[in-house]
């Protein structure tokens, strides 16, 4: 035998379509179970590079303008206003979202209660619009966990982001600020389900705040980025085109 018969056997042995003929499964499931890997993660990692860029760009803004005033004052509004416009292109283009009811925010202070989804990013959505309509900030209390994320101290001082202590809340209000609460937080978001069901328990410290400080509040729904059906593989494509074709939120009266 020839050299050359020798390496077209050996071809003809090792071609791709031998290898997949016999490693055609493997194949299969080690390209399906990527392809769940990617579709599980890549929302909540598209939105997490997304924050992670706007607080780059407030520390570009902070250095180039030496920037050293209160991150709540109004020095920081043009930059406020640079990020809510975009999230709220991101919020339109990608969700096509809408937001009805802001007449009926008071013009003082407030506090506004609201359902925790999966991945909060309608609230997001709803603190940019709101501030881009009416030039308001709107403080937000958060759980501990979000304090403890690394490199992005400065876009929750700017954006409003606090505790939420009930020192904290009443001064907030008592300087005309609106306050937004989610009561059920991190185990709403963890627990509930596609029927939005509210998973508050005892947590009524936001009403006794608001008697307090003698102002109302206000229930919103939100209805966004619904990841619980978004993430239920045996309805994925219906419910991904469901989910991004129907978004808003509502204040009602």
């Amino acid at each position: 035998m020839t050299d050359l018969s020798c390496l077209a056997y050996v071809l003809e042995e090792w071609t791709v379509v031998e290898y997949l003929k016999k490693h055609l499964f493997h194949v299969v499931i080690v390209s399906l179970t990527i392809s769940a890997i990617l579709g599980f993660f890549i929302v909540p990692l598209t939105i997490l590079f997304f924050i992670y860029l706007t607080n780059i760009l407030l520390l570009i803004y902070q250095k180039n303008g030496e920037v050293k005033a209160d991150p709540l004052s109004d020095v920081w509004d043009s930059a406020r206003k640079t990020i809510a416009s975009f999230w709220d292109i991101y919020a339109r283009i990608w969700h096509g979202y809408e937001l009805h009811g802001v007449e009926n925010l008071p013009e003082g202070p407030g506090i506004l209660v609201y359902y925790h989804g999966a991945i909060p990013i309608d609230y997001l959505y709803f603190l940019s619009r709101l501030f881009l309509w009416k030039k308001r900030l709107c403080l937000s209390v958060a759980d501990h966990f979000v304090f403890r994320l690394p490199g992005l101290k400065l876009l929750l001082e700017v954006t409003g982001i606090m505790l939420g202590t009930r020192e904290e809340c009443l001064i907030a209000l008592k300087n005309g600020h609106l306050v937004s609460i989610s009561p059920g937080g991190v185990r709403e978001a963890l627990f509930s389900d596609e029927s939005y069901r509210l998973m508050w328990g005892n947590r009524k410290g936001f009403a006794q705040v608001a008697l307090d400080a003698k102002v109302g509040f206000l229930d919103s729904c939100m209805k966004v980025l619904d990841c619980r059906l978004l993430l239920r593989t045996e309805d994925f494509q219906l419910n991904f085109a469901h989910t991004l074709g129907s978004q808003s939120l509502m204040i009602p009266i």
